[in-house]
């Protein structure tokens, strides 16, 4: 049986050789000489990080958040040239985890919970407590815009009806923030910005992230599709699996933690042991990154909260001090963390499709202009954590949070995930989730333009009022 099937595929392909051939042979000489990389991606990629390099050196000049350059190189690229549409998913893969994984680790790194001592209530409920409410009630807004949209578009612009798992599972893209475009702002307000905010949205910036992926975890866990037979069926199946995979999340949660505090506590032990130069520091803290990653996936796919848990902990219980201890680590490691957020806004430009993104324009400023105007401040409001007289910094706090690479890396797991969620068709999953993946990249440039550009230059007003603070 297995011989004669073997003889007719045989056959069959034979009849077919000339075809492949042909294809094979225009598959190669479309690639770069000696990979399998399109023809050309090298000299691409290169000009792309020198143009990227130049344009964030102009935005220190401009005083604007360099994001902002860096993400609309990426877009006038992919109108020009159609994209990465001859980039393999699973290169785009690559970069995209390498990434993300670099810029946890390096947030994690960042994490210094010495400095928050001052405001240690809302460091620590922001990034948490806040980032749920933040994103519940973001969720809702935009499955009610997803779903009434405005007098002059139905449903936003939206293809098809907005469930409401996969307008929360959005609204997660948005919730983390960034710490390199926040110090970028903070540079702005210079020495009149209060002591105590920055490193308050520093430590958002850091945990933030790590709770914004659990988010997204939980969200799809919660919202999972499931086939049964009939919608009496099909809700008992949903309830019936939930705490299951809410069980499985939270193995992924505590295999992260434990890979991540084991990997942190062996690395700081070796680096006193290992480390005499600078270049041995960076080539241990890149090692400590792969490895932690792929540690908390064997024990369970917690990879990501692995990498940011073994950052926190060589941050904040090291073996070694100086050039060798964490702030060495901090200082070798920019460069590389700096590359990643390059890397992550030239992806989401190049592979974002334009004229959907110009479709979801109207919702993504809505959606946008509603997180940073209304959401975040009263988020930042009920949480408390500043006194009453102290309203300048809680304005700043409210008016910080820029949103850059992060929330760009997470909208890149929207193409997998959605079609995955309940109440999504399968004929409308993949549009649907390009058509959230560009809304994301909208409302991601209104928080930069208004919060990077627009908001800096009103406060800087309101502090030039105030005496310098110390």
């Amino acid at each position: 049986m297995g011989f004669t099937w073997l003889l007719t595929v045989s056959a069959e392909a034979g009849n077919r050789a000339a075809d492949l051939a042909a294809e094979v042979s225009t598959d190669l000489a479309a690639n770069a000489t000696g990979t399998i990389l399109p023809r050309g991606f090298f000299l691409v990629t290169g000009l792309l990080y020198i143009l990227a390099l130049g344009l964030h050196r102009l935005a220190g000049r401009l005083a604007i958040p360099s994001a902002l350059p860096i993400l609309a190189l990426a877009l006038l690229v992919n109108v020009l040239h159609n994209g990465l549409h001859r980039v393999s998913p699973g290169q785009v893969e690559t970069l995209h985890t390498t990434s993300l994984a670099l810029l946890l680790f390096y947030a994690g790194l960042n994490t210094d919970l010495e400095r928050i001592r001052s405001r240690l209530s809302l460091a620590l409920t922001l990034p948490t407590i806040g980032i749920l409410f933040t994103g519940l009630l973001l969720g809702v807004l935009l499955w009610a815009l997803g779903n009434t949209g405005f007098p002059f578009l139905p449903r936003g612009g939206l293809a098809a009806p907005l469930p409401f798992g996969v307008a929360l599972l959005t609204a997660t893209c948005l919730l983390p923030t960034d710490g390199s475009a926040n110090e970028e702002t903070a540079h702005q307000w210079g020495h009149r910005h209060p002591k105590n905010v920055q490193p308050v949205l520093a430590f958002e910036a850091a945990l933030g992230s790590a709770t914004a992926i659990l988010c997204f975890g939980t969200v799809v866990t919660v919202f999972l599709a499931f086939e049964h037979g009939g919608p009496g069926e099909f809700r008992l199946g949903a309830l019936q699996a939930v705490p299951g995979g809410l069980l499985q999340l939270l193995g992924h949660l505590l295999a992260g933690l434990a890979a991540g505090l084991l990997v942190g506590l062996i690395a700081n032990r070796l680096i006193p042991v290992l480390v005499r130069l600078n270049e041995h520091l960076l080539i241990l803290a890149i090692s400590v990154a792969f490895v932690a990653y792929a540690t908390g996936n064997m024990l369970g796919g917690g990879g990501l909260i692995s990498v940011y848990t073994a950052g926190l902990v060589m941050a904040n219980h090291p073996h070694a001090r100086g050039p060798f201890g964490d702030e060495g680590l901090r200082q070798v490691l920019l460069p590389f963390n700096t590359t990643a957020e390059f890397t992550m806004l030239l992806l989401l430009g190049l592979l974002v499709h334009p004229l959907v993104m110009l479709r979801m324009l109207p919702l993504g400023l809505v959606l946008g202009l509603l997180l940073e105007l209304l959401v975040r401040p009263l988020v930042v409001l009920l949480l408390g954590g500043v006194p009453r007289e102290q309203r300048l910094e809680r304005l700043l706090i409210s008016a910080g949070g820029l949103r850059a690479a992060v929330p760009l890396a997470l909208a890149l797991a929207l193409l997998e995930q959605v079609p995955r969620l309940r109440g999504v068709h399968p004929l409308e999953a993949t549009d649907l989730a390009i058509e959230l993946e560009a809304l994301v990249a909208v409302a991601v440039i209104t928080s930069l333009v208004l919060k990077g550009v627009v908001l800096p230059r009103l406060l800087q007003q309101r502090l030039a009022t105030k005496p310098p603070l110390a």
